[in-house]
């Protein structure tokens, strides 16, 4: 330091000490040469460009332009570069010869500058600056379908900013403008953010990121619209990646036929409505951030309000009819499909007083976009009708001659009760069941082939309504009898059906087993009200016959009661034989009639078994042992069960000759 500096720094100590230190440093600030304005100015280092203000990260140099100031020697110039805005020039420690400096920190900088003396005028000059940040700017990259995406400049540090996508070019956007939709070329990209000062010169902040944008949107599906009370509930495809649903409701009041339905609650893939008080045609759009136009929409599906009242027995639905086939249900089962255009249905197989609920079913659009619309559950309880449905009755014999009633009551396969009655001559009829079964064994009553027995039903509602009697319903009755003393033949005679259809009765006669199965149809198809069975099965004992009765009106056959004819079983013996071995007559054998199984014995003048046989195929050749024919009498004994359950005896003597 030079003997000038030496004494100057010693008069502002001892100063100092005197506590005259403001006034010191209130000297230590020059006054300007007239033909300067600024004793000095700061120069950008890496364009050369002057700057009024200072960035953070980027040098400065300080350069003395002033004219009147043109002889200091920049050799005996010092610097200070101090934080803050000084009011005076600080008159020490200047010991920077370096007019060159980077700021660290954003806010203000007081620049000093020392040009001591003897190297010039001896003077010292300050000028404040600001530092203004140069940080990278915050924002958000957003992808949006096809040709889209949406940047958010969140950043607040910079007084505006610009985007720059891929090498398109620079767009200024303003500070807190939200997010904002930009057009891009490709999928895939860059994105630069640059952020400027409105004073801040050369102060400028940037940062960049890549892009991509979404998929290519398929078209939405409403796969099922189902109607609970007053919910509806959409069934949806999964929603792709970036996407979301927006649910609209047809106004034809809205731009484009459709307004927007906020309050739809989205959740997994599927979508659900409160509130919905009537029918209503849907559809949803697929929807990105960028609020891209011409994303694609479902077509469209309508809801199925079905309402249900009943009168005169009969309950009517009411639906619109928009959907190409519909499927009816009740009570939860399929009850009918209904073509396209159909907006009512009828619904007569009811009973009174009983409550059935329906719901509709609708499917419609192509396999790959179908859309199954489900209605509300509509339900009625089944008001009375004036008139109930007279039952039509069929009486029929069983295999063990008892009859049974089958009932049906048309349009009401099951509800309500049958009450079923036997005809009388005298006192009307008589009731022999009330059940809500549309069959009913008359067991009340012992087969008698010489009285015919006739039956009617009437319907009785659930309410306790009652129909007409149906017809009287008279089942044939048969009597059968041989007409030769061996039952070669058997003569057959019966009685007319008497029904609600008497014209046109067809009878077969048939020949049955034990069972009721059909073993034969002697005669069928006739109007005849006889038969004569001249070729009845000549290996049954027993006969079985009945009469199947069919006409137009009857929706199965009567059967008549079954009659038997039992054919007496006999055996048949010669009075001699001769066993010589001349081939003729050799051999005792049984022959006879219905023979099956049987005890044969025969037994010689002393009493003693000679023979025993139990079948046909068992013979006596006259021989006792091994010994020889003897010629005399034999005393022979046939003993059987038949079929009916009867014992049958014979017995008789046959002579052996030789």
């Amino acid at each position: 330091m030079n003997s000038v500096n030496h004494f100057r720094y010693l008069a502002f100590l001892l100063l100092t000490l005197l506590g005259l230190t403001g006034s010191a440093q209130a000297q230590c600030r020059d006054q300007l040469p007239s033909n300067c304005d600024q004793p000095f100015e700061a120069f950008d280092q890496q364009t050369g460009l002057p700057v009024q203000n200072f960035c953070v990260g980027r040098p400065v140099r300080i350069v003395i332009t002033c004219p009147g100031r043109s002889g200091v020697d920049r050799n005996a110039l010092y610097y200070q570069f101090v934080p803050g805005a000084l009011i005076s020039a600080p008159c020490t420690g200047y010991n920077s010869r370096s007019n060159t400096f980077t700021p660290t920190q954003a806010g203000t900088i007081t620049v000093a500058e020392n040009a001591q003396a003897g190297a010039g005028t001896g003077t010292i000059f300050l000028r404040v600056y600001e530092v203004f940040a140069t940080t990278k700017p915050t924002f958000q990259v957003e992808a949006c379908a096809p040709g889209f995406v949406r940047v958010n400049v969140t950043d607040q540090a910079y007084d505006a900013y610009t985007i720059r996508i891929d090498d398109g070019p620079v767009q200024p956007v303003s500070k807190g403008a939200g997010p904002q939709v930009y057009a891009v070329a490709g999928t895939t990209g860059k994105i630069k953010v640059t952020g400027f000062y409105a004073v801040g010169g050369l102060c400028v902040g940037a940062d960049s990121t890549t892009y991509s944008t979404l998929g290519t949107a398929p078209t939405p599906v409403i796969r099922r619209l189902a109607l609970t009370g007053t919910t509806l509930q959409f069934q949806l495809d999964a929603l792709p990646t970036g996407y979301r649903y927006e649910l609209q409701q047809a106004d034809a009041g809205s731009p484009g036929g459709f307004r927007t339905l906020p309050q739809a609650v989205f959740g997994g893939s599927g979508a659900t409505l409160s509130g919905v008080t009537g029918p209503e045609c849907y559809r949803v759009r697929l929807q990105d951030v960028c609020a891209t136009p011409g994303l694609p929409v479902s077509p469209t599906a309508c809801s199925l309000l079905l309402t249900a009242t009943s009168t005169n027995g009969q309950n009517t639905l009411t639906f619109p009819g928009t959907a190409s086939t519909y499927q009816l249900r009740r009570n939860g089962q399929n009850l009918v499909t209904l073509p396209a255009g159909t907006t009512t249905y009828t619904d007569a197989a009811v009973t009174c007083g009983v409550p059935y609920c329906y719901q509709l079913e609708a499917v419609s659009g192509p396999p790959v976009a179908r859309t199954t619309v489900v209605s509300n559950e509509a339900c009625v309880t089944t008001t009375p009708s004036p008139v109930l449905p007279v039952p039509q009755l069929v009486a029929s014999f069983t295999p063990a001659n008892q009859v049974v009633l089958t009932a049906t009551v048309p349009g009401l396969p099951t509800g309500g009760r049958v009450r079923y009655l036997r005809a009388a001559v005298v006192g009307g009829p008589t009731e022999i069941g009330l059940t809500a079964r549309r069959t009913l064994r008359d067991s009340t009553q012992r087969f008698n082939p010489e009285a015919a027995s006739c039956y009617q039903a009437q319907f009785v509602d659930d309410c306790g309504n009652s129909s007409a009697l149906s017809p009287a319903f008279c089942p044939v009755l048969l009597t059968a009898k041989t007409a030769d003393p061996d039952g070669n033949s058997v003569q057959l005679s019966w009685s007319e059906l008497r029904g609600p259809d008497p014209t046109g009765v067809q009878y077969t006669v048939q020949l049955v087993d034990a069972n009721g199965a059909v073993l034969s149809q002697p005669a069928a198809n006739s109007s005849s009200t006889s038969f004569l069975d001249q070729a009845p099965p000549s290996d049954r004992q027993v006969l079985r016959y009945r009469i199947a009765a069919t006409s137009p009106g009857l929706t199965q056959p009567s059967y008549s009661n079954i009659a038997l004819i039992t054919r007496q079983m006999k055996a048949v013996l010669p009075t001699a034989f001769t066993p010589n071995g001349d081939g003729l007559n050799d051999v005792l054998e049984v022959k006879g009639r219905f023979l099956s199984t049987f005890t044969f014995t025969v037994v010689d003048r002393n009493g003693q078994q000679v023979f025993r046989g139990t079948d046909r195929t068992q013979v006596w050749n006259g021989r006792i042992g091994n010994e020889e024919p003897v010629p005399g009498a034999y005393v022979w004994r046939f003993e059987a069960t038949d079929e009916t359950g009867k014992r049958v005896v014979q017995h008789g003597t046959i002579t052996l000759l030789r």
